[in-house]
């Protein structure tokens, strides 16, 4: 017989416990059908071509080669098979010779007990994962296990597996709290322990459901790609996540192939695992009264703030949509975005520099916009250094232009996105940011329209930021290198950056008296870029100073070894909204700033970078005058004519958004 030649001694011992396990059988059914011990005549025989017929049919009849640590149903059911043959084959031999036979009923009970002990090694082999799937039934994971409760939504191949995953991968420290299906007349079952709590179309009923019985959702895990239909139909869950901060993920495709990795690095990662916090949680409703039904414009659409400001108003409804960037290849992806998730929405997407104000006024007197998100800027502190004027043309002038035709066209509000390096800043990129944000505090306080700054800090995960850089450095196996182990950043995700700063614009049109007040977003506490480096590398299952060197290069030019939110001649105070700070400060006049605005693109345009450090000195308080200086080891002077003094494309088309 093949199978007593099998070379594994695990195949042949299952093989030696079938055949011991259909004698015991037969003595148990004999046993249970005559009601006393079977030493009746004839045993022996029969035990005999018991045993033959199991050992000629079992092999034939049941797959031994199977890995028993993954037995599955369709295992047990050719066990069951092979039991039916061994009986029917048992009882015709039986019948055909001879030898004695047993009652009827000892034979029917022979088919089941047989199966039982022929099924009890194979599950005993998977007994791990039973025991967990219990403990995923009960919800026990352990004292010392922290799981994140998630809600599923689909329950086709997929979610099986991944619940079944749940229990053979302790690592997986997630908490299922429910099932959302494609089908209504599946609601109240259960798949693995987990109950399905509606259909596509019961989301308003599932949510009030989880909130009635307290269950807290931490992610959504899509489970299979949505159609349109189902994505409308999810709708109300989707806005729902976006309004507590529930992130939103996808399971990738089962048969979705991906090229071999790296021997190190990183997939893709979860930004909020790399903060101290809890990411924050809005008022959605008050955005979506902000949004809906408004014409809306942001710049530097295709930025990583800008992109994501774009796709969150898509999202509310706007009447109109206008985008503006200066770069062809993300203008063409954040449209080709909207183009498939939001195909109802009326867009418009421009090429324009916001230094060109002649283009930037013909697209505003055509759609006249009700709401203006500014997100445009040179954000790079190194690179703004060494070419200033290419930094106020962008971050002042720019900005500057937008504000200005922001009103001329009657404008509801115009929103100016800053950063934390405008705070007692020490370099050129803050100095033009606060800039901006001093011409926006005096506009709000003389015109109609209303001029909102949003200042926030890093935010994980933008273009050029710690996170792509430190990915790219642990999948090129290291160093990372950090400027100073001491340095600290405030960081928030990119959603949360712009839910919050949409939720600041709605809060100053509610709220009068934060006109002429920067809106600054709670940040939370500074993480040291150590840490932030050292988790990185751990992500990466690696560990840091053995597998991969962290290396400190020193701080660059213009760069601080800590950043704050609020400048030492602001007053710090609370706004009506949670999440959200304001600061107060007493500003200038919208005359004086338009004059030292205007003296400053003269110096800017001709490249003069010694003048424009002088003057940002003077414009901005408690920048370090120190800096003049050394204004022309930055970039020498260049004296350009007036007629040339254009927005030049070299640095225009890196215009972005704010980190």
């Amino acid at each position: 017989m093949e199978i007593l030649q099998e070379k594994s001694i695990r195949i042949r011992a299952l093989f030696l416990c079938d055949i011991i396990a259909t004698n015991l059988a037969f003595l148990i059914s004999l046993s249970l059908a005559t009601g006393t011990f079977p030493f009746a005549e004839g045993l022996i025989l029969q035990m005999g071509l018991l045993t033959v017929i199991a050992i000629f049919l079992l092999p034939k009849l049941v797959v031994y080669r199977a890995n028993l640590r993954f037995v599955s149903l369709g295992d047990l059911v050719s066990v069951g098979v092979a039991t039916a043959a061994v009986v029917v084959a048992f009882g015709l031999t039986l019948a055909m010779t001879a030898a004695p036979m047993p009652p009827v009923r000892a034979l029917a009970i022979l088919l089941f007990v047989q199966t039982a002990l022929l099924s009890a090694p194979r599950l005993a082999m998977r007994s791990p994962d039973l025991r967990s799937g219990l403990r995923t039934t009960l919800g026990r994971y352990g004292p010392s296990r922290v799981t994140e409760p998630v809600l599923l939504i689909g329950r086709g191949t997929a979610c099986d597996l991944f619940l079944r995953s749940l229990r053979t991968q302790p690592s997986l420290a997630y908490r299922p709290v429910g099932i959302i299906d494609d089908m209504s007349d599946t609601t109240g079952t259960f798949i693995h322990g987990i109950p399905i709590l509606g259909d596509y179309n019961d989301c308003s009923a599932v949510v009030a459901n989880l909130a009635n019985r307290k269950v807290k959702v931490d992610r959504i895990i899509l489970t299979e790609p949505l159609t349109r239909q189902a994505t409308i139909a999810l709708e109300p869950l989707l806005e729902w996540a976006r309004a507590e901060g529930i992130a939103v993920s996808q399971l990738p495709g089962l048969s979705a192939l991906r090229p071999l990795p790296s021997e190190v690095g990183l997939g893709t990662i979860n930004v909020s695992e790399l903060l101290d916090r809890q990411e924050a949680r809005v008022d959605y409703a008050a955005i979506q009264r902000l949004i809906h039904g408004r014409r809306v414009m942001v710049t530097g659409a295709g930025g990583s703030i800008g992109s994501e400001l774009v796709r969150q108003i898509a999202s509310l409804k706007p009447s109109e949509l206008t985008l503006i960037e200066n770069c062809e290849l993300n203008s063409y992806q954040i449209d080709m975005d909207l183009a498939r998730h939001f195909p109802y929405v009326l867009r418009h997407s421009y090429i324009c520099c916001i230094r060109d104000k002649t283009r930037l006024k013909e697209i505003f007197r055509r759609h006249r916009p009700e709401l203006v998100f500014n997100a445009a800027a040179l954000k790079h502190v190194p690179i703004v250094e060494c070419n200033p004027c290419e930094g106020v043309l962008t971050n002042a002038i720019g900005a500057r232009n937008v504000a200005d035709l922001a009103a001329e066209t009657g404008s509801m509000a115009m929103i100016q996105i800053s950063t934390d390096k405008a705070v007692n800043t020490s370099n050129v990129m803050g100095a033009t940011k606060r800039v901006a944000e001093m011409y926006c505090q005096a506009l709000d306080r003389k015109l109609p329209t209303r001029f909102m700054t949003v200042r926030f800090g890093n935010v994980l995960g933008s273009s050029g930021s710690l996170v792509p850089l430190f990915k790219k450095q642990i999948d090129e196996g290291g160093p990372l290198t950090v400027t100073d182990p001491r340095m600290t950043r405030f960081f928030m995700t990119i959603r949360e950056a712009v839910e919050l700063t949409l939720l600041a614009s709605a809060s100053g049109l509610q709220h009068t008296t934060l006109q002429g007040q920067i809106m600054v977003l709670d940040m939370g506490k500074p993480i040291r870029i150590m840490s932030l480096a050292e988790r990185m590398i751990g992500l990466a299952g690696l560990v840091p100073g053995r597998d991969i060197e962290i290396k400190t290069v020193g701080i660059r030019p213009g760069e601080k070894l800590f950043e704050e939110l609020f400048d030492a001649r602001e007053m710090r105070s609370e706004s009506p909204v949670e999440g959200i700070l304001v600061a107060t400060a007493e500003g200038r006049r919208l005359e004086d700033m338009q004059k030292a605005i205007a003296s400053l693109e003269i110096a800017a345009r001709r490249g003069d970078a010694a003048a424009v450090i002088s003057q940002l000195s003077q414009i901005v308080p408690g920048y370090a005058s120190a800096a003049i200086g050394d204004a022309k080891a930055v970039l020498p002077a260049t004296v350009v004519p007036s007629s040339l003094a254009q927005p030049g494309p070299a640095f225009a088309a890196n215009q972005a958004e704010v980190m």
